[in-house]
């Protein structure tokens, strides 16, 4: 068996194998965003906290692999400078940071204006108003929050209910969660009364939009067969507040991600004699290069840049002497990769219609055929029946990074292994698999991919 995959946490996992065990790491860490939610992705406490705990587990990670070993660390963008501070923190050396760029993420944005007319309060002195009276309340009857969250059902609910000025996301008690909390707490204050409101209401303002439209919303499906809803109406803001944010929102589109390069110091006196030893320290250029389609670059001698920047050859007079000839393997891989999409392909293959009377001119003008790699973002065939996961990653990406990283028959290890796609990469490269994953359900998805890889 070319894997072997552990049920279990990471740091207590990997203190139970020798130092110097792996050739690399290729890994999917969480953001400490909340993804969707799930516990696995908090923050930990705050960005320290989270910071830490990486750290704890790559400290691991670093003993573990040979010296020189190289990997590659997934981060967000928006957290992808605790990653490295972890990284760092744990004594690996950051060495480039790749940037997966793709066109099918989808833009996590609030519409301001469409929260300006949903909103039911916008008058935040109101809300702590309301907050510091059931908070007042709650101190006089002797209760504590978890007992509240207790009689209204929900987790967490009490602490924004009974929010000072320091906490920064007060809330009120929609009118159903009130319903079980005025039994206790008596009938709230006239004034407080017109504010309990049922949680389906909107603000005062939406039902004023001006409706200028509809469109079709997938409304499930069953045995192949779609079913679509004409529910959901175009409407544009009337009141002034509203218009005057029209076309303001809260964030970008999320188009890229972050593979950090890292590496363990080699231990040698030079790198040749650290990847002697070790079968580490070096990156396989050659292996992940980019074909080149289309028009080639030629191959030339006494290469001369007129008017060019001679510093792209360190010195003028060794262009001079210079010759340039094609790799037939294609490009020097680049730290930049893209999942497949249409309009960037489109764009970065567009061919340079100025044809050059010389070389130099040639190479200045000419837009080449794109030198990133393409790779298409998962298919529902290539995540696997059942493959709930919500961060699966592209199978030819991963292999990718597998190969750029890992010494021929060498040893990858996933602290984070997820459903398992670096795993999957790795043996279909031919190399060699150690994964660790906390939660068992997403375990058993993993091991049920590797097998199949097995049996094939």
């Amino acid at each position: 068996m070319n894997h072997h995959i552990f049920n279990g946490d990471s740091l207590e996992v990997l203190q139970t194998f020798p130092e110097n065990s792996f050739d690399s790491i290729v890994t999917d860490p969480p953001a400490g965003i909340g993804l969707l939610g799930f516990d696995w992705d908090k923050d930990k406490g705050g960005r320290d906290q989270w910071i830490r705990w990486l750290s704890s587990i790559m400290k691991e990670c670093y003993r573990t692999l040979k010296p020189g070993a190289h990997g590659f660390v997934w981060a967000l963008p928006r957290t992808s400078h605790w990653t490295a501070m972890a990284i760092e923190d744990s004594g690996f050396l950051v060495k480039d940071v790749v940037v997966h760029i793709f066109g099918s993420g989808f833009p996590k944005n609030i519409a301001i204006d469409k929260a300006l007319d949903r909103a039911k309060y916008v008058d935040t002195d109101l809300i702590y108003k309301v907050t510091g009276w059931i908070r007042a309340r709650r101190d006089e009857l002797g209760i504590t929050n978890r007992e509240i969250d207790e009689i209204t059902g929900v987790k967490g609910g009490a602490s924004h209910w009974t929010a000072g000025p320091d906490h920064k996301q007060p809330h009120i008690p929609t009118k159903e969660r009130w319903e079980k909390l005025e039994p206790i707490f008596g009938a709230p204050p006239e004034w407080m009364m017109p504010l309990i409101r049922p949680s389906h209401e909107l603000g005062e303002n939406w039902k004023d939009r001006q409706v200028v439209g509809a469109y079709t919303r997938d409304a499930g499906g069953l045995h192949g067969a779609t079913f679509k809803s004409q529910d959901r109406e175009i409407s544009e803001p009337t009141h002034k507040d509203s218009l005057k944010w029209r076309g303001w929102g809260t964030a970008l589109k999320p188009a890229s991600e972050h593979w950090i390069l890292i590496q363990k110091p080699i231990s040698e006196h030079n790198i040749a004699a650290n990847v002697k030893k070790y079968s580490t320290g070096a990156i396989n250029i050659d292996g992940i290069r980019t074909p080149v389609k289309g028009e080639k670059i030629p191959s030339t001698s006494n290469l001369k840049f007129n008017g060019g920047d001679s510093a792209m050859w360190d010195f003028a007079k060794r262009s001079e002497a210079s010759t340039y000839i094609q790799h037939p393997k294609g490009r020097f891989p680049t730290n930049v990769l893209l999942s497949k999409n249409e309009q960037i392909s489109k764009l970065l293959n567009r061919q340079s219609g100025r044809k050059s009377s010389d070389v130099s001119t040639y190479f200045f003008n000419v837009e080449m055929d794109s030198p990133f790699l393409y790779c298409k973002k998962p298919s529902s065939a290539e995540r696997g029946i059942g493959n709930h996961h919500p961060t699966v990653k592209p199978i030819n990406l991963m292999r990718y990074l597998a190969r750029t990283v890992t010494p021929p028959s060498g040893s990858v290890l996933d602290p984070f292994m997820g459903s398992g796609s670096i795993g999957l990469a790795a043996l279909l490269e031919g190399f060699q698999f150690l994964g660790i994953e906390k939660s068992e359900e997403y375990f058993q998805i993993a091991n049920q991919r590797l097998k199949g890889v097995e049996n094939v």
